[in-house]
This record gives C-alpha cells, sequence and structure tokens, in this order.
C-alpha cells in the first residue's frame, strides 16, 4: 500500500514542486478526518472479534449496520464542515498564496475521496474483526491499482483522456475509493453480513460503543497533536536537516506499517479469545506474537543498519546529504525493536478490552514525553536532527515498557476473561 502511494506521489511530482505542495498541503486536513474514522472502525473491529470469537456473527452483523450508519451521519458533518471553511483551513495549514488554488482543485475532490474511505473502513472493520484480513487486503490493492491507473490517464492526458493535472490525481483517488467501497459492500452482502435489518442505533449499542470508540479516539488524537508538535519543532531546524529527516520518516513508515499490521492482527486474535473466554489460547497468542515480532524487528534492524546508505540514496542523489542522513538510518533501525514490541502488546490490550489503558500511557508519552525530550534534545543540548530522532527512540520505548509491563501484569489474573460485551 505504502508502494503504490509513493507511486501516486512520484506521478504528481512530474508536475513541479507547486504540484507536489498542492497535494501534500491536504494530508494533514485529511489524517483529521481519518482519525475519527479509523476509531470508529477499531472499536466496530474489537466490537466484532469479541462476537464473533463468542459466536455470535449476528450480533456483530447489527453493529456493523448501526456503526455504519453513525458514521455516515458523524463523518458528513465533518466533512461539511470541512468543505465549507476549506481555503481558510489550508491556508491555516500553511499553504501559501501560489499554489492555493492549486492546492483546493485537488482539495474539493478528494474529500469526497476521503468521505468513502471513511466508510469503507467502517465496512472492512468487520472483515478484520473476523479475521479475514486477506480479503481486507485483495480489495484494497485493487482499489489502489485502478487510482493508480486514473491518475496516470488523467493527470497527463494519455489516449483519449484529457490532461487534468492535480483534478486527474483527485478524480483517480475519488475512482479507487468507490470502487472500494463498493466491492467491499458486495463482499459483506455475498457473505451474508450485511442483512436486512435496524440501522438505527440502540440504547445497548451506545453501551458498549462508546467507552470503547472513546479510549481509541482519545489515543489517535494524542498521537496527532504530538506528531503536529514534534514535525513542527524539527521543520524549525531548516530546509536541509527538515529534508532529510523527511526521508528517514517516509522510510521508517514501512516497518511502522507492518509492525501495525502485527498490532491488527493481534487484536483480532486477542477479541476471539476473549469472546471463547479461552485464556490458553490467549497466552499462545501473547508468546507468539512477541516472539515473531522480535524476529521481523531484527530482520528489519539488520537490513536497515547494513544497507542505510544505499537506501538512503535512493531517495536523494546529493551526497552532501548522506552523513546525517546514515546516521539517522541507523536510529531507525535502532527503532524497529520497540516499534514493533510496543504494538503487539498494545493490540492485544485492546483486544482483551483495555484499550484505555493504551489511550493513557499513549497520552502521557506522546502528547507530553515527547515534546519535552525533544525540547530538551533541540534547544538545551543543541543536538539538531540526530537529538529529535532520539526523542522519537525514547517515546517508542517508553510506549513498549508501558504496553509490556500492563500486559504482563494482565496475564497474572483469569478473571479479566469473563467480562464480555453484553446483549445477544
Amino acid at each position: 500500500m505504502i508502494l503504490l502511494s509513493n507511486v501516486d506521489l512520484i506521478m504528481v511530482g512530474v508536475l513541479g514542486a507547486s504540484a507536489i505542495a498542492a497535494v501534500s498541503i491536504f494530508t494533514q486536513p485529511r489524517m483529521m478526518l481519518l482519525t475519527v474514522a479509523r476509531s470508529l472502525a477499531a472499536a466496530v473491529t474489537l466490537l466484532t472479534a469479541e462476537y464473533f470469537g463468542a459466536g455470535r456473527k449476528m450480533r456483530a452483523g447489527k453493529v456493523l449496520r448501526q456503526s455504519l450508519f453513525l458514521g455516515a451521519i458523524v463523518m458528513l458533518i465533518f466533512h461539511i464542515a470541512f468543505f465549507a471553511y476549506l481555503p481558510e483551513l489550508l491556508i491555516w495549514m500553511g499553504a501559501e498564496e501560489y499554489y492555493l488554488q492549486l492546492a483546493l482543485d485537488y482539495a474539493w475532490i478528494a474529500l469526497t475521496a476521503v468521505y468513502m474511505t471513511s466508510l469503507t473502513a467502517i465496512l472492512q472493520a468487520i472483515q478484520l474483526g473476523f479475521g479475514e484480513t486477506a480479503v481486507v487486503l485483495k480489495t484494497n490493492l485493487q482499489g489502489n491499482v485502478i487510482n493508480v491507473i486514473v491518475n496516470a490517464l488523467l493527470i497527463f492526458g494519455l489516449g483519449p483522456f484529457p490532461e487534468m493535472g492535480v483534478r486527474g490525481a483527485a478524480i483517480g483517488t475519488l475512482v479507487g475509493t468507490l470502487y472500494t467501497f463498493g466491492f467491499a459492500s458486495w463482499q459483506l452482502k455475498q457473505a451474508g453480513i450485511m442483512l436486512p435489518g435496524g440501522f438505527i442505533p440502540t440504547r445497548l449499542y451506545f453501551r458498549e460503543f462508546i467507552p470503547i470508540f472513546g479510549s481509541i479516539f482519545s489515543e489517535q488524537g494524542f498521537e496527532r497533536i504530538g506528531m503536529v508538535i514534534y514535525t513542527r519543532m524539527v521543520a524549525e531546524l531548516g530546509m536541509i536537516p527538515y529534508a532529510i529527516h523527511a526521508i528517514c520518516m517516509n522510510f521508517c513508515d514501512f516497518y511502522y506499517c507492518f509492525a501495525g499490521g502485527l498490532g491488527k492482527g493481534s487484536t483480532v486474535i486477542a477479541g476471539h479469545a476473549k469472546g471463547r473466554k479461552d485464556m490458553v489460547e490467549w497466552k499462545t497468542l501473547l508468546a507468539v506474537s512477541i516472539k515473531w515480532s522480535a524476529i521481523f524487528s531484527m530482520v528489519s534492524f539488520v537490513l536497515t543498519a547494513c544497507f542505510r546508505e544505499e537506501i538512503f540514496s535512493l531517495y536523494t542523489s546529493d551526497a552532501s546529504l548522506l552523513p546525517l542522513g546514515s546516521l539517522v538510518m541507523f536510529i531507525v533501525a535502532l527503532v524497529s525493536f520497540p516499534e514493533a514490541q510496543q504494538m503487539v502488546c498494545a493490540g492485544i490490550l485492546r483486544g482483551s478490552g483495555k484499550s484505555a489503558h493504551v489511550a493513557i500511557y499513549s497520552f502521557v508519552s506522546i502528547t507530553v514525553l515527547r515534546p519535552i525530550i525533544t525540547a530538551f534534545f533541540l534547544y538545551y543540548l543543541e543536538m539538531g536532527l540526530v537529538g529529535a530522532w532520539i526523542a522519537l527512540a525514547l517515546d517508542q520505548s517508553t510506549r513498549a515498557i508501558c504496553a509490556s509491563f500492563l500486559l504482563w501484569r494482565l496475564q497474572k489474573t483469569e478473571k479479566w476473561c469473563l467480562e464480555t460485551v453484553e446483549g445477544t
């Protein structure tokens, strides 16, 4: 998915720096909207995973229908507000006057694509909850391939198609998201999950859903706030350090998202075990997940550390950036270990009904400690970009320690496994 996304950005990049800026400036508004949608989807995944483990698929279908109705209304309100104030929002995000109109040309269309992505995330949440991750992968890959193809046709005006520039990129994204939404809906209908039934959320639904959503949304919001503050501090270091940081962060995202997959898988299986009240399965998951996260992290560390100069050189041919870039890339390699550990442990905690615990330590570590530690390394010790990445590594390590400790404490008691969601 990341590779396809990079291809998308490379095609836009051919149009020039202003096109890159116009498309990139919409990233933060998009992430703000998706924070809400992904929190809704994560709550659905947790609930449906437990219902699936308990053999209550019909109840999981009710949760999906009610969540889809709630998500469609809530996200529509947010999207209308963003649509009404989009120029002011982009300017607040830092859009310059000389490419603002270009950014609006892209954002007006891309905003609709974000709405479709939000609804698709809720639909696919139940597939994740049932453990059908291969189906989700297949659907999203097809949608992104269609996105890339339509982009190529409309950005450059290939064949009979008009040359539309950044508007073509936005239309390509919209077409891809429409396909993904339609195909996901068809899959659920074929599986008998989207059966006719009530879509209006009930009191029982809110009693189950709100606590889980609140914890996950708090965690996502804390991470977004912390990342904005952190990125702003790094940007103040200057253009060259920030360019190096952007390259290293882009590469770091590859393993970060892979580790995120380990975390989601752990969430689903932990939810299944909780629904079955099967502590043996839960403890087996814990041992296997931690073992494989360590193995994958070791592979990531060795490959990144040994080939860090070659990897960095793929992004830029400027040899003057290589010394600092190579040093930061080694820190990227080291971060692989706490990164995967905290995601797997947090995933098991969420699946075990302890989402609030993850939200609390995420707030302390990401929103409070990371900016303070970053400021200490940047302004007091004057360590520059290296200091910023050490601060990131310490943040990841803090979260890994917190998640590991909470998980260790949880496995000491089996009473929590008897606590399951209510309803039929």
